[in-house]
């Protein structure tokens, strides 16, 4: 009985994990006019990101502006 809640719990971490790597929806992408903004990763095809830069994905559009400021320089 032990080993097979072991391996139910075992499953369930794995599963949740995937699951919450594809939570991240919005990315930073730097534009051909070297312009940084986040964008929603779902709207758009991967030939459309363009340079992706900071994390591979952001739960919310609020966490991605932090990095903006932190990482690009827009002025």
């Amino acid at each position: 009985m032990v080993k097979y809640t072991f391996a139910a719990a075992l499953i369930f971490g794995f599963a949740g994990a995937a699951i919450a790597a594809d939570a991240s929806q919005f990315v930073i992408i730097k534009d051909k006019n070297q312009h940084c903004r986040v964008i929603d990763k779902k709207l758009v095809s991967e030939d459309e990101l363009g340079m992706q830069i900071g994390k591979q994905g952001y739960p919310s559009r609020e966490e991605a502006n932090i990095d903006v400021q932190v990482i690009c320089d827009n002025s």
